[in-house]
C-alpha cells in the first residue's frame, strides 16, 4: 500500500508544484491537461479531448489613490482594465442600489449585504441566485465607471466577481481599505490587466468492460487564480489518475470506466456543459458517477454521501463505510461537477473533506495541509465501492426514483 501512497504524492507534487497555478485559459492549465492525458496514455486508456474556448486572463496590478495615498487592492477575476479618478458612491443593499440615479462616470462601492458572498457568474445555468442576476443587472443598467466591492473577513480582498461576461472594470478590498473608502467621497482606480483569446480542455480515459454499463470517476484539475490548489483541487484528481492506472491494470473488468478530468469548474462549469453536448448515448447505461473535490486535509475528515441514488446503493455504501471509522457519513452538497449528473438523474457519489475552511482558494493551499494516509483512506474507500458495484446495474442503483 506504501507504494499506492507515494504514487498519489508524485501526482499531487506534479500538479502541486511543477505545474502550480492552474485557472483556465493559462499555459499552467495546458500544463496540467497534458500530464493528465500522458498518465492515461501509459495506462493504455482509450482517450477523449474536448477541448474549448476560455480567456486567457492575467492581471499586471491594481491598486486605488486615496488622499495622495496608493493602496494596492485586487483586480476581481477577469476584470478588464481601467484608469477612472471619479467620486464614491457607497450602497449596501438591493434596494439603496435600486434608488440611485444614473452612476455614469462614477466609482460604486458595494459593501454590507451587497459583499458578504461571491456572485455567480452570469453564464451559470446550474445555480445563479435571483438577487446575485438582480444585483449584476442593477449595476449594468447604471452603468458606473468602475466597480469596489469589499470583502467582510479581516485582511482578506479574495474576487467577489468571478465573470468575464461581467463588463464592469472592478476591484475587492480588504476591509481594513473599506473603512477608508468609506470615508472618502474621490478617488483613483487603476487596474491594469490583459485578456485574450484562450483554451482549455476535459481529458477523458475510458477502459471497456464486458458490459455496456459504466462507472464514472471524475475530478476538476483547474484553480482558480493565485493559488496552487493543492487541496482544490490537485488532491482529488491523483486520486483519480491512480484509480485510473489500478483500473487500467486490470485484465478482465465487468463493467466499463470513464475517468473525466474537468476543466473550468472554477469558472462557470464550461467543462460539464461541453460534456453534456457530447454524450451520444446519454447517462442509462451509468451505474454511478463518484466525484473527489477537496479531500485527504491532515486536520479534516474525509466525507463520503450519496445522491440521486436508490436506498439499495445508500445501504451498501453506509455498510462499506463502517469499514472506515474515520470517514464521515456527510449530507448532500451541490457545489462541484457531480451536480451536472445529478440533475440528469444519475446516481453520484461525492467525496469530499471538511477541514481548514478558510484554506480554500488561497495562495496557502499547499501540499503541506495534505496527508498521504488519508489520500490513501479514500482511495481504499472508492477502491470498495467500485469493487462492490461490479456485479450492480442502472437499474438498481436508481431503484425506484
Amino acid at each position: 500500500m506504501a507504494a499506492i501512497q507515494d504514487r498519489i504524492i508524485e501526482h499531487l507534487r506534479f500538479l502541486t508544484e511543477e505545474v502550480g497555478c492552474r485557472p483556465v485559459g493559462s499555459d499552467k492549465n495546458n500544463d496540467a491537461a497534458e500530464y493528465i492525458e500522458n498518465v492515461f496514455k501509459k495506462a493504455g486508456m482509450e482517450i477523449e479531448i474536448q477541448e474549448f474556448a476560455v480567456p486567457d486572463w492575467e492581471a499586471e496590478e491594481a491598486y486605488l489613490l486615496l488622499n495622495g495615498e496608493r493602496i494596492d487592492v485586487r483586480s476581481n477575476t477577469f476584470s478588464s482594465p481601467c484608469e477612472v479618478e471619479a467620486e464614491i458612491f457607497s450602497f449596501c443593499t438591493i434596494e439603496e442600489l435600486e434608488r440611485a440615479s444614473d452612476l455614469e462616470g462614477s466609482i460604486a462601492f458595494l459593501y454590507g449585504e451587497l459583499s458578504k458572498e461571491n456572485y455567480v457568474a452570469k453564464g451559470f445555468t446550474i445555480y445563479n441566485p435571483e438577487h446575485h442576476q438582480k444585483v449584476i443587472r442593477l449595476l449594468e443598467q447604471k452603468n458606473p465607471a468602475a466597480v469596489i466591492t469589499v470583502r467582510l473577513e479581516k485582511q482578506s480582498d479574495s474576487p467577489i466577481f468571478n465573470d468575464w461576461d461581467f463588463a464592469l472594470p472592478s476591484v475587492t478590498i480588504r476591509p481594513e481599505t473599506g473603512l477608508r473608502v468609506m470615508n472618502g467621497s474621490w478617488a483613483k482606480l487603476v487596474i491594469k490587466s490583459k485578456r485574450n483569446p484562450g483554451t482549455t480542455k476535459n481529458v477523458i480515459g475510458r477502459v471497456k468492460g464486458s458490459r455496456r454499463e459504466r462507472i464514472i470517476l471524475i475530478a476538476h484539475y483547474d484553480s482558480v487564480f493565485h493559488t496552487p490548489g493543492a487541496f482544490d483541487n490537485a488532491s482529488g484528481v491523483s486520486l483519480l489518475l491512480m484509480l485510473a492506472e489500478e483500473v487500467a491494470k486490470q485484465k478482465y473488468l465487468p463493467v466499463s470506466f470513464e475517468f473525466i478530468a474537468f476543466s473550468s469548474e472554477e469558472y462557470l462549469g464550461l467543462g460539464d456543459q461541453v460534456y453534456l453536448r457530447k454524450q451520444d448515448e446519454g447517462f442509462q447505461n451509468v451505474i454511478t458517477v463518484m466525484n473527489f473535490d477537496g479531500i485527504g486535509q491532515k486536520l479534516g475528515t474525509n466525507n463520503i454521501t450519496l445522491m440521486a441514488g436508490s436506498a439499495e446503493l445508500e445501504n451498501q455504501l453506509k455498510t462499506i463505510k463502517e469499514r472506515f471509522p474515520a470517514v464521515h457519513w456527510t449530507k448532500p452538497w451541490y457545489e462541484s461537477n457531480h451536480s451536472t449528473f445529478v440533475l440528469q438523474g444519475v446516481p453520484s457519489i461525492p467525496f469530499s473533506c471538511a477541514g481548514v475552511a478558510d484554506l480554500l482558494h488561497t495562495p496557502d493551499d499547499q501540499m503541506r495541509w495534505i496527508s498521504s494516509e488519508k489520500m490513501d483512506e479514500v482511495y481504499r474507500l472508492a477502491h470498495s465501492v467500485m469493487d462492490v458495484l461490479q456485479d450492480k446495474n442502472a437499474d438498481w442503483t436508481r431503484g425506484s426514483q
